[in-house]
Formats: C-alpha cells, structure tokens, sequence
C-alpha cells in the first residue's frame, strides 16, 4: 500500500512541477528545492521524522487534485492494516538506531520511495509555503502567480514587460561593469583634487595709489540754534545768479581748473613720484614721432581678421594709468615705444609705456584740465602734438617733445556755471572744430589761441555731442545732438539750424564717426541697443545695416563708442557687457568678426583704440585701468 501511495502522489506532483515549469525557469525552481536531511542521513522508513498532523492536512488540501486524484478500491483500504502513528525522533537518536539496525532490501526500498515522495512534498510545500493567504482552493493560475512572486520578490508590485526587464538587466549589468572599473571612486578622487576656481583679481601694477582724505560732514542746526524763526520769514533769499556763481566758486575751489599756460608738464603735475615722472619725461621727449608706413590693416579681410586672433593680452600688459575713470584713449603712431595715452575724469592726461620697468609700470599722469577729457587726439599732420577737449569749458594741447601745455581755446569763461566743450575734430592742419553744450559749432586757430573763431549755430540750441569730419571733403560735418539726431552739414553754406539731412535715432547717441577712407559710410552708437551703419553720400543720410548691441552701461560705466578700424571701411571695434568680458569686433554685413578675451581681462572696456600701423589695441575700464593686446 505504501508503494501505491507514493507512487499517486509522485504522479500528482509530476503533474504540478510540468505545469508550472511552463512560466518559470526549470534552474530557478531547481534552486530554490530544499535538501531532504533525511536522505542525507540515510534514515529508514520506520526511523523517518513524522510532521505534525496540521501541516500533512494543510499539504493535502493545497495539492493539485483532491482524494478523487488517487483511484483507490475500497476492499484494498479495508484489507489494509492501519499503519502506527510514526514517532519523531531526535537526529542524534536516528544516527545510533542506523547503526545497531541496518536497513533490509526491502526497507531500502520503501525509503528510497519515501524519500522521493518526501523531497516531492516538501518541493511543493516550499513553492507555495511563501504566501500565506492563499486559500487552500486555489486554481492551477493562482498558484503560477504565486510561484512568480516568490521568484521576483524584489521586482515591484507592477508587472513589468519582457522589453523593460531586459532593459533593467542591461542597467545593471552597466552598472557592475563600472563598478569594476572603479569609475566612480576615481571620478570622487578627481574632484577633490581638482583646484577650485579663484577670481582673478586685479593687477597692482600702474600708478601709485592716493589715500583720500573723508571729507568733512557739515553738521546739521536747527533754526532755534541758527537764530531763525520758524517760518524762517526773516531769512532773506538768493537770486539765481548769486546761486550759479556759489556753485561755479564751490566746484572751482574743489577742482579750479589749471592755468592756461603755456607751461611745463610739470607744472601740471600734482601726484607722488616727481623725480620718477621727470625721468619718464625725458624717455619720452628723446622719442621718435614720426610713425610707420606699412600698415597691418591696409590686408584683405581674411588676413586682417588672422592677425586679430593672434593678438593676445599677459598680465604684464594691464596697468592702472589714472586713479579713476576714463573718457578717452589713444595710442601715438611711434614704432620707437607703445605709448598709450588716456583722458581722465578729473582732467588726468595719463601716459603709458608698456613696455617701461620702473616702480609704476611706465604709467604716469598730470592734469592739464580740472574736468573729464572727453575727447583726445594726436595731430594727424603733427605726431608731437596731442590735443585734448575737456569739459571745463577749455581746448588745450600738449607738445611730447618739448614738454609744453598751451591752451589752443576757452569756450566759456571761468565764472560760468554748467557750460562745457564736448569734443572736438581736425578739419585741417591749422583748424578744428569744437561743439560745446550752447549749441553751436566753432572753427577754432590752433596757430593762435587769441584769434576770433568762426561760430555756426546748429541742433537749435541743443548740445553738440560729437563732431566728426568727412576725410577726403573738410567742408561736410556730421554731428550728433541730444535730440537723438544724427545731421549732415555742409560748412560753406550753412542755414541756421537747418541741416542738409538727418539720421533720426530716437535716443542719445554716444558715437559718430566717418569711415576714414572714402567717407562714405558713419557708425554711431545710440543707447537704443544698435550700432548703425548710416551711407552718405553728401546729400542723403540712410541708414544701412542696423545691429543689435547692448548699449545700457549704466550711470557708473563710460559709454560704448564704436570706431573703425584704421584705414578700414568694413571693420569697427566696440566694447561688450557680455561675460566672460570682451571686446568685440563687428562687419558692414552685421556679422561679428571676433572677440578679444583673456584671463588676465575682467571688465567692461568701454572705449577702444587702434595702433595706427601695428597690431595693438588698448581697451580702457571704468576704473582707470589699460588692457593691451598684442
């Protein structure tokens, strides 16, 4: 009878192991069996441990069929002997009865079908012993389901398909791979060793710096102590001009402007190091002005821009040349030295030698003017001779050669209060024109500062910003106004405030300049956000190519000026407020050419300057500080 039993119930299991083998992997199941430690002890059957009634009833129940799957004749359970209740034994108990009896052939028999009906059993048992809440009744389904759960108890509660487990297979087998490399360790180990980014911070090198002393504060009195009644009734007022002259006096004791001359340099200068600056002096007086023939920028266009990318900037190529902000810049045309000359807020004329050693980095200062230089050029017909338009109202020029300051013309008096020249440009050898802020254009002698100027009445009153003349015909100027106006003036017959065309801008514009060749093109600068190229062609001015450029530098930084190339009609140069900062160089077509960049450069350079032949640019910030590219 045993061996009818175990030979159903081996059958049943056979059944239930092929069906579920269907959807699970014959080596998962296969690892998942439990060793039976009967068969390892090589018990027989009388000796085998017997499980609690509970667990063999739960086993019948959960098996695949019921009763009715073993076909058994009744007569045959009549016949059959009721077996004893087998008695659990301990293992160490087990091992002695196996050594005093050793099992028959037939006991060896019985057990090797025990056994296989035991490991078949306790198979399915631990199949399904995983989850406790499956009712006893459960279908051949539930049960395939069940063993899937248990053989993916760390996948998530969502099925996933076929193509996202082989995917998630394929993340982990990345993942072990770069852990075997040891990817990760070493990607932290770069990072710590990896330095830090440190702001750069500003060169020392330049002119020595003056201490401030704070200035006083007036401490404030009530009209009981000032001796006043509360209405103030008593207190008489001051008429307006009594005001402007108080203000001319006080703006005139803080900064008087210089004398006239003409006078030394020396006497101009007003900073430390006197006998550092006389023997800067006199390097430069010894110098050669004459400048050079061969230009770099006479190239084609490909050429030209080549030799901009090969301009580079070194920290020993930035220098503070005046103690504050600048409003103009230059570079002299000699070969013998670069020589870079800057206009400062305070009437500074600053002069630097690149390439001088000496305590100040060959950057010294004086001050011919007691307001911003607004505009600072070099004679073109007399490289020894600078000339500098400041707003004190005075137009001055300084000889390099001989050390001399002379005032060339005095646009107001000193008494007057808020009227100023604004710039300046040459017509010719012997004459310039000056625009100041009472609106009119004056031809000033330079040969004699006592002479009468001629006076043309322009813009109806409003400031002349800027004055530039055409190159190849002297007699047409195109000035610019706080109008927002850009006009074109033909000097031999000019009509009072009427131009002979206008360039509508609709806001300020803070550059205007005449291509140097042909003239037939200006560039201006508004604070609307566009660089133009405006065509004349002396009688019609029309706007050409209009370029977007973030013009807003603010109340604290000089505004941007847009200038050509030397000897270029197509090329011009003009500061960025883009970072890292810049400066840019654009096209006539509205492309950008190139950028100027470098470690050793950090700030807005808002006006720019060309050497006249050779491959150098001098960018000035706000602060006084020259970065020179080379």
């Amino acid at each position: 009878m045993p061996t009818v039993r175990s030979s159903a119930s081996t059958k049943r299991n056979k059944r239930l192991l092929e069906d579920i083998s269907n959807t699970v992997e014959v080596s998962k199941a296969g690892s998942m069996k439990k060793p039976s430690l009967k068969k390892n002890l090589m018990l027989s059957d009388d000796d085998e441990f017997s499980e609690p009634e509970s667990k063999r009833s739960r086993t019948a129940r959960r098996s695949y069929g019921s009763k009715k799957k073993v076909d058994i004749k009744k007569e045959e359970l009549l016949d059959e002997e009721p077996e004893a209740k087998p008695v659990r034994k301990t293992k160490k108990a087990a091992i002695l009865k196996m050594k005093e009896e050793p099992a028959s052939d037939d006991e060896d028999d019985k057990e090797e079908e025990e056994e296989e009906e035991e490991e078949e059993e306790e198979e399915y048992d631990y199949i399904i012993k995983g989850k406790k809440d499956v009712k006893s009744q459960a279908s051949e389904v539930k049960v395939k389901q069940e063993f899937e759960a248990i053989e993916e108890d760390e996948s998530p509660s969502v099925k996933l398909s076929d193509y996202e487990l082989m995917i998630q297979k394929n993340i982990e087998e990345r993942q072990k791979f770069l852990a075997s490399l040891k990817i990760f360790e070493a990607k932290g180990d770069l990072e710590e060793l990896a330095p830090q980014p440190v702001a750069k911070k500003a060169t020392n090198r330049g002119i020595t710096r003056i201490k401030e002393a704070p200035q006083p504060t007036e401490r404030r009195r009530s009209l009981r102590q000032q001796k006043m009644t509360p209405d103030g009734a008593d207190l008489p007022l001051p008429s307006e001009k009594e005001i402007a002259k108080a203000l001319a006096e006080s703006s005139e004791q803080r900064n008087p402007r210089p004398p006239p001359g003409p006078g030394p340099v020396m006497d101009y200068f007003n900073a430390p190091g006197k006998e550092e600056f006389e023997e800067f002096l006199k390097d430069v007086h010894s110098m050669k002005v004459t400048g050079g023939e061969n230009s770099v920028w006479s190239q084609d266009g490909p050429s030209v821009i080549k030799t901009l990318k090969k301009m580079k900037i070194t920290e020993s190529r930035v220098a503070k040349v005046v103690p504050s902000r600048t409003f103009s810049v230059q570079i002299h045309p000699t070969l013998d030295k670069t020589l870079v000359m800057i206009g400062g807020k305070y009437g500074e004329l600053g002069l630097w030698d690149v390439h001088r050693e000496d305590s100040s980095n060959g950057a010294h200062f004086f001050n011919p003017h007691s307001r911003p230089i607004n505009c600072l050029t070099v004679d073109p017909w007399n490289y020894q001779n600078v000339y500098t338009t400041s707003y004190d109202g005075s137009v001055r020029r300084t000889d390099l050669t001989s050390g001399i300051v002379q005032q060339v013309y005095s646009y107001v008096e000193e008494e007057a209060y808020n009227v100023y020249t604004s710039w300046h440009a040459h017509r010719d050898e012997n004459t310039m024109l000056v625009g100041g802020s009472l609106g009119d254009l004056v031809q000033v002698d330079v040969r004699d500062s006592n002479s009468n100027p001629v006076e043309y009445k322009v813009h109806n009153g409003k400031t002349v910003k800027l004055v530039t003349v055409h190159p190849t015909q002297n007699h047409y100027v195109a000035t610019s106004s706080r109008d927002g106006c850009v006009s074109l003036w033909d000097l031999r017959k000019v009509k009072k405030n009427t131009p002979i065309n206008e360039c509508p801008h609709g806001r300020n514009v803070s550059g205007l300049e005449f291509s140097p060749v042909t003239g037939n093109t200006l560039i201006s600068t508004c604070s609307d956000n566009y660089l133009r190229f405006i065509s004349c062609d002396l009688s019609n001015l029309k706007v050409q190519k209009k370029i977007h450029h973030n013009n807003q530098t603010g109340r604290w930084l000089t505004t941007f000026k847009a200038r050509f190339l030397p000897g270029r009609e197509d090329l011009v140069v003009v500061g960025s407020m883009l970072q890292p900062r810049r400066i840019e160089v654009w096209s006539n077509n509205g492309q950008l050419a190139h950028e100027f960049q470098g470690e050793d450069f950090a700030s807005v350079a808002s006006i720019n300057a060309f050497h006249p032949t050779q491959a150098i640019l001098a960018g000035c910030n706000s602060s006084g500080r020259v970065h020179v590219f080379m």
